[in-house]
């Protein structure tokens, strides 16, 4: 690929996200597609699905990449696939209201191509253990677990403005450098792509957020994630970086009602002087709240800060391997 044709793919990626995420503010507010902003005093009105920027934004710099790029290899677009269906399957979500069962099957399935890509592969290497075969399980199982697991863990951190965009800007921000330095173009490629995708919508995104990604932007970037690191063989990399989602998921499960605690106890309240009063079930954002008075924004930062450490020790795995 010539350093031209990557230029225009990025830089056209970059501007639509932008522009289409500046559009989708305004006109999704207008077609009644909204959420309210729960964590401010006056909960504001705020255009949702907002996903669907980094989704045609994504699809535009792949075929552009693809229709001028005659060495794609057929990885580069098993992963663009894996990541477009899996926002497909968040578009459905946000205006259907799937069944988790529902959505996590589509997920697995959007896998398909990859883990066709994928069948000569076989085992994956863990620190400490070495290297551990899977043999046919590898893509039969390996890949479409990661695929849904990351998926799905991405929407656990999620609901405050810039939270969403900003880890999944570190995280593949971080896997796309992982890619390069181990020599996956093909994981870098589709990397670069997202990484663009979501710093364009993030503008709009950051407090105070003009849009919501909804479950197209969170199931995008969840999937993109695993399908990066599979891709470059970066998958011990791809788990340290959701260590924070995964936290916070731990946490929830120490409740007695694990999936149902927000029908239960509520959302987080917002106080007089715009810090933020936890409900009362654990989750990592509460213990966030709990340890001093905190903002929305200085919350998310805060929250963006514990992503940017495990990001660091992502890097640090995967080069004492590499």
């Amino acid at each position: 690929m010539t350093p031209i044709l990557l230029l225009l793919a990025v830089g056209a990626t970059g501007v639509t996200s932008y522009d289409l995420t500046r559009f989708f503010s305004k006109k999704f507010v207008a077609l009644g597609i909204t959420g309210i902003d729960i964590h401010k005093l006056d909960r504001p009105i705020t255009a949702e699905m907002g996903g669907v920027s980094v989704l045609l934004a994504v699809s535009l710099g792949s075929a552009i990449v693809m229709g001028f790029d005659g060495d794609r290899s057929f990885l580069f677009l098993a992963g663009v696939s894996t990541v477009s269906l899996a926002g497909l399957v968040g578009v459905a979500d946000d205006k259907l209201e799937l069944r988790q069962r529902d959505k996590t099957v589509l997920i697995a399935a959007a896998s398909a191509l990859l883990s066709l890509s994928l069948a000569s592969r076989d085992s994956v290497y863990f620190p400490v253990l070495g290297t551990v075969p899977f043999g046919i399980l590898y893509p039969l199982l390996v890949v479409p677990i990661a695929i849904t697991t990351s998926a799905n863990f991405s929407n656990m951190l999620a609901g405050f403005n810039g939270l969403e965009a900003g880890i999944a800007a570190i995280s593949v921000g971080v896997m796309t450098l992982l890619s390069a330095i181990t020599g996956s173009l093909d994981g870098a490629l589709l990397g670069v792509l997202l990484l663009f995708a979501y710093l364009g919508f993030l503008v709009l995104n950051w407090y105070p957020a003009k849009i919501f990604p909804g479950d197209t932007g969170t199931l995008m970037f969840g999937a993109g994630i695993a399908a990066i690191g599979l891709i470059a063989h970066l998958e011990i990399a791809a788990v340290v970086l959701f260590m924070p989602a995964a936290l916070d998921f731990a946490l929830k499960l120490t409740s007695r009602n694990p999936f149902g605690q927000r029908r239960v106890f509520g959302n987080t309240q917002v106080n007089p002087d715009g810090t933020l009063a936890p409900a009362g079930y654990p989750a990592l954002v509460h213990a966030f709240m709990r340890v001093a008075p905190t903002k929305e924004r200085t919350l998310v930062l805060s929250v963006l800060a514990m992503e940017g450490m495990y990001a660091v020790l992502a890097i640090l795995v995967t080069l004492v391997h590499f």
